[in-house]
């Protein structure tokens, strides 16, 4: 049995961050929303990344976004 499934059937926890699965092998981090294929997401994992910031400001006269 591997250390993952381990960890599961013991009732641990596991740390490590949370891919959505895209398709054609593609996976999405729930982080920093980056896409990765299935190769390279494990080394993101054990990085260090930030949600992406996006700036919005309303114009009081009419209301329109401003990026």
């Amino acid at each position: 049995m591997s250390t993952k499934n381990r960890s599961r059937a013991n009732g641990t926890d596991q740390i490590g961050k949370v891919f959505v699965v895209r398709g054609h092998g593609l996976r999405e981090c729930l982080v920093c929303g980056e896409v990765f294929t299935r190769s390279t997401a494990p080394s993101h994992a054990e990085t260090t990344c930030y949600p992406a910031v996006e700036f919005c400001l309303l114009t009081s006269e009419r209301g329109e976004h401003v990026t």
